[in-house]
C-alpha cells in the first residue's frame, strides 16, 4: 500500500510538473510568438524586431504571410531575392510589400509559397523570380529545407499548430528572441521580409568587392563545377510537375484579377561561358525563354478578367553581368555588382524592380539592363544574346574565361 501511494504520488508529482511546464512554455511562447505564427491578442509588438527567422525560414516566411492581413504585394525566389528586391523601396510609395524569398527555394517551394499567400491576403501583385535552368530542373528542394515542418506542408497541421504555442522548439525560439532583445540586436530579417540584417549576417545585399573569401568561394565553385559532365546538346524540356504547378499559378492569378510577374534571374556569365561553345549558335538557357514564352502565352490566351502574366529576361551580356572576376595586381576589385556569381547585389534589385514595375531607374547604367519577352520577340532576344554571348566569349578568352578554366583544370589535377 505504500509503495502505491508513493507511486501515485510521484507519478501526481510528475503530471503537475508537466502540465506547470506545459503552461509556463505556453505562456512564453503566445507572448513572444518568434515565428509570428500564433498572433494572440497579447503577444509583445515590441519584440518584433527582435524575431529572427532565419533558421526556419520557410515556417518564419508563412508566419508574416499570417501577422497581417493587408500584404498586397508580394516577392517569391530564392536567396537571390531575399537580401536585394526591397520590400519597402521607395517606388512602393507604402504599400504593403512583403519579401517571401527562401534560401535554396526552387520551384516547388516557391509555387507552394505563392499560393498560400494568395489564399490569405487580397494580393494585387506578385513578383515571382526563377532561378536559371530550374524550370528544366528535377531538382526538388523541399526535403532539403524546413519545408516539411512549415505550414506550406499541407500535412501534420494540428500538430505544427500545438507544437507553436507549447513546442520545446518554439520555447528555444522565444527565449532566443529574448536574448536578442536583451542585447539590442535585431532578427537578421525585418518584419517585411528583407534580410537587412548586417549585425545578423544578413549583408544588406551590398557590394562584393572581391575579397578574399569571395574569390575563394568562386574558385572552389568553379572546380565543383568541373566535376559535372558538360551539358548534352539535346534540348531540356519543362519538368512536368513543375510546369504544371506554374501554368495553374498563372492561371489563378488571371482569375483573381492579380498581376503576376515572372522574371528569370541573372547570374554573372561567367558562371556558363564555356571556350568550347566559341563559334556555335547557343546561349544558355535558351530552352528556359522558350518554355517560359510558351507557357505565358497559353495563360495569356484564356479569357480571364486579370492581367496579362508578364515575364521579364534579366540574364544578359550588360557590362555589370561581365564585370571582371580575376584579380589583377595593381587595380581595383571589379567585382563590386555580385557577392558571388549567382548573387546580384540590392543596386541590381533595385534597378529590377524599377523596370517592371515602371518606376523611374536611378542608375542610368541599368536602364535596359532587362527585357520583357513574349512568345512573338523570344526567338529575337535569343538571337540578339547568341551574338552578345560570342562577343564575350571572344573578349574574355584569355582573360576571365581562361582564368577560370585553367583553375578548374588545376582543381582536377
Amino acid at each position: 500500500m505504500n509503495f502505491q501511494r508513493h507511486a501515485r504520488r510521484h507519478a501526481s508529482i510528475l503530471i503537475a510538473g508537466a502540465v506547470a511546464a506545459t503552461l509556463a512554455a505556453a505562456a512564453v511562447n503566445t507572448r513572444v510568438d518568434p515565428w509570428r505564427m500564433i498572433r494572440a491578442p497579447w503577444a509583445d509588438p515590441a519584440l518584433d524586431p527582435h524575431r529572427d527567422i532565419s533558421a526556419v525560414t520557410r515556417t518564419g516566411k508563412a508566419g508574416l504571410v499570417r501577422s497581417r492581413h493587408d500584404w498586397q504585394a508580394a516577392i517569391f525566389g530564392s536567396s537571390r531575392v531575399i537580401s536585394t528586391l526591397d520590400p519597402q523601396a521607395p517606388g512602393w510609395r507604402g504599400k504593403p510589400v512583403v519579401n517571401l524569398g527562401m534560401p535554396g527555394a526552387f520551384l516547388h517551394e516557391n509555387l507552394a509559397m505563392a499560393e498560400y499567400f494568395i489564399a490569405r491576403q487580397p494580393a494585387e501583385t506578385l513578383l515571382f523570380g526563377i532561378d536559371p535552368g530550374d524550370l528544366s530542373s528535377p531538382t526538388d528542394t523541399r526535403p532539403m529545407s524546413d519545408f516539411m515542418a512549415s505550414p506550406l506542408n499541407p500535412s501534420g497541421a494540428l500538430d505544427r499548430e500545438l507544437r507553436y504555442i507549447v513546442g520545446l522548439s518554439t520555447f528555444e525560439a522565444s527565449l532566443e528572441t529574448l536574448g536578442l532583445r536583451a542585447r539590442g540586436q535585431a532578427g537578421e530579417y525585418n518584419a517585411h521580409g528583407l534580410r537587412d540584417r548586417p549585425s545578423r549576417g544578413g549583408g544588406g545585399g551590398q557590394g562584393g568587392g572581391g575579397g578574399k573569401n569571395q574569390l575563394d568561394f568562386i574558385r572552389n565553385r568553379f572546380i565543383d563545377d568541373a566535376r559535372i559532365a558538360p551539358p548534352t546538346a539535346t534540348v531540356p524540356a519543362a519538368d512536368p510537375a513543375k510546369a504544371r504547378k506554374l501554368e495553374s499559378l498563372m492561371s489563378a492569378c488571371r482569375r483573381k484579377n492579380i498581376r503576376l510577374v515572372l522574371f528569370l534571374h541573372p547570374n554573372h556569365v561567367l558562371l556558363q561561358a564555356r571556350s568550347a561553345d566559341a563559334g556555335q549558335s547557343f546561349v544558355p538557357f535558351e530552352a528556359d525563354r522558350r518554355l517560359l514564352a510558351a507557357m505565358v502565352d497559353r495563360a495569356n490566351r484564356a479569357a480571364a478578367p486579370g492581367p496579362p502574366v508578364e515575364l521579364w529576361d534579366f540574364y544578359s551580356y550588360h557590362r555589370y553581368n561581365r564585370e571582371r572576376v580575376r584579380p589583377e595586381p595593381g587595380q581595383a576589385p571589379a567585382l563590386v555588382h555580385w557577392r558571388d556569381l549567382e548573387h546580384f547585389t540590392k543596386d541590381i534589385g533595385e534597378g529590377m524592380l524599377s523596370a517592371m514595375m515602371g518606376w523611374p531607374i536611378a542608375d542610368p547604367a541599368l536602364r535596359g539592363y532587362g527585357a520583357k519577352i513574349t512568345a512573338a520577340t523570344v526567338d529575337a532576344r535569343i538571337s540578339a544574346l547568341r551574338g552578345d554571348y560570342q562577343q564575350y566569349l571572344r573578349e574574355e578568352a584569355a582573360g576571365d574565361l581562361a582564368w577560370k578554366e585553367a583553375l578548374a583544370a588545376r582543381g582536377l589535377e
